[in-house]
């Protein structure tokens, strides 16, 4: 069942070969026609699994990226955090505009923190793990599956 656009499996959908001992244009024998049709089938099978692969391994790819955004995030929270204390810490042992200078700097990396922690969290959110196409495939491949098996019992 060809959905009208490119499909790598084209090859595996195929007619089902005439056995050798068919006679000029005669009926295939019904283990011949299973047979084919079981090829058929692994053949599907592999395509769909391969498919699958290729789609967790792309959403696994957005995944990461996003995981290594909130993991700068957390860094630059935690270096801004520091330097928030060392401003602090400047506040009581030294003059004024030493712990206005650590102050802005931590202010600025905790903003850049939080910029890179929200990023991070959008496209965490926004990857799906499911195989759509894996699974719409599938549904198409069944129904093939189903009409193969009706004109065998014909």
């Amino acid at each position: 069942m060809e959905t009208g656009g490119t499909d790598d499996r084209s090859d595996v959908r195929r007619t089902v070969p005439t056995s050798p001992g068919a006679s000029d244009g005669g009926a295939e024998s019904l283990g011949t026609l299973v047979t084919g049709i079981v090829e058929d089938l692994q053949g599907v099978v592999r395509g769909e699994v391969q498919l699958a692969k290729t789609e967790i391994k792309d959403d696994v790819s957005v995944l990461g990226k996003g995981a290594a955004l909130i993991g700068a995030g957390v860094f630059l929270g935690l270096v801004g955090f520091i330097f928030l204390m060392l401003g602090v810490t400047y506040l009581l042992n030294k003059s004024l505009e030493l712990w206005i200078a650590a102050g802005i700097v931590g202010l600025a990396l905790l903003i850049i923190a939080a910029i890179a922690a929200s990023i991070g969290k959008s496209r965490l959110s926004a990857a799906s793990l499911k195989p759509e196409q894996s699974i719409e495939s599938i549904k198409e491949d069944q129904e093939w599956a189903n009409q193969q098996i009706k004109s065998v019992k014909k």
